[in-house]
C-alpha cells in the first residue's frame, strides 16, 4: 500500500505541476495505477509537460502490447488530480461539454442536458441550465452506473488519478485520514442508496468524500468524491 501510494503521490504532483506551467492565472477493486501514472513517477525532475506526455504515451503502448491477452480493465485517459473547489486535472468547474471532451480526449459516453458521463473512466460532469459544469463526481470501480442502452446494469470503471498528495478511490477511511487529515464535518448516511454509501466527510474548499460499504468484501472504502464551488 505504501509503495502504491508513493507512486500515486509523485504522479499527481508531477501532473499538477505540468498543468500549472500551462495555466495563465471489489472482490475488492484493485488499487491499480495506469501505465501513464507509472511513466510520470519515473520522469526526471524538471521534465516538461510534453516530455512527460511522450513518456506516458510510450509506456501506455508498451503496457497494451504486453497485456494484450488480458481481459482486465485498466485506468485510461489522462491522469487527473482531484482539486477541491476547482476540478479534476485541467478540467475546471464552469467548463463546457466541448472543453470537457477536448481535455478528456474522448466524447462523453452519456451526454444529456444535465450531465457528461464517462463510465469507463469513472467520472461525471454535472451541468447547470447553461450547460456548464457545476459539479464533478468521481466514482470507485464497481459503483453502479445505471442501465446501458439495452437496459442491462453497468458499473463504473477505474478513475485514472486521485487526491494529492496520494489519496485514492478504494482506500480505507483510516488511510485517507492519515493523508488528508480530519474533515470539516462528518455525516453518517442511514438511508438506502444506490452506492451503499455509509459515511460522508466534508472538507474545506469544496470537496466531499463518500465512503461505501463494498458488498463483495464487507469493507468500507472511499467510494466517491464530489467537487463543487465552496459555499460562501
Amino acid at each position: 500500500m505504501r509503495s502504491c501510494t508513493t507512486r500515486l503521490t509523485l504522479a499527481l504532483t508531477l501532473t499538477t505541476a505540468a498543468w500549472a506551467c500551462k495555466s495563465p492565472t471489489k472482490p475488492e477493486p484493485p488499487a491499480a495505477l495506469s501505465a501513464s501514472a507509472s511513466a510520470l513517477t519515473s520522469a526526471p525532475a524538471g521534465a516538461t509537460a510534453s516530455a512527460i506526455a511522450s513518456a506516458a504515451s510510450a509506456a501506455s503502448a508498451a503496457s497494451a502490447a504486453s497485456g494484450a491477452q488480458s481481459s482486465a480493465q485498466l485506468p485510461e485517459g489522462p491522469v487527473l488530480a482531484i482539486q477541491a473547489g476547482q476540478g479534476v486535472g485541467p478540467i475546471r468547474l464552469g467548463a463546457t461539454v466541448a472543453t470537457i471532451e477536448r481535455l478528456m480526449a474522448a466524447p462523453c459516453e452519456v451526454k444529456t442536458e444535465s450531465v457528461c458521463r464517462y463510465i469507463r473512466r469513472a467520472v461525471e460532469f454535472k451541468l447547470d441550465k447553461n450547460g456548464v459544469t457545476e459539479r464533478i463526481v468521481v466514482h470507485r470501480h464497481d459503483r453502479p452506473a445505471g442501465p446501458d442502452a439495452k437496459g442491462e446494469p453497468q458499473v463504473y470503471g477505474f478513475f485514472n488519478g486521485g487526491i494529492p498528495p496520494g489519496a485514492g478511490l478504494g482506500m480505507v477511511p483510516k488511510a485517507v485520514l492519515e493523508i488528508l487529515g480530519k474533515p470539516q464535518s462528518s455525516e453518517r448516511v442511514t438511508t438506502a442508496n444506490d452506492f451503499d454509501t455509509v459515511d460522508r466527510d466534508t472538507y474545506p474548499g469544496g470537496m466531499v468524500l463518500e465512503y461505501d460499504e463494498y458488498k463483495k468484501s464487507g469493507k468500507v472504502m472511499l467510494g466517491g468524491v464530489i467537487i463543487s464551488k465552496p459555499k460562501p
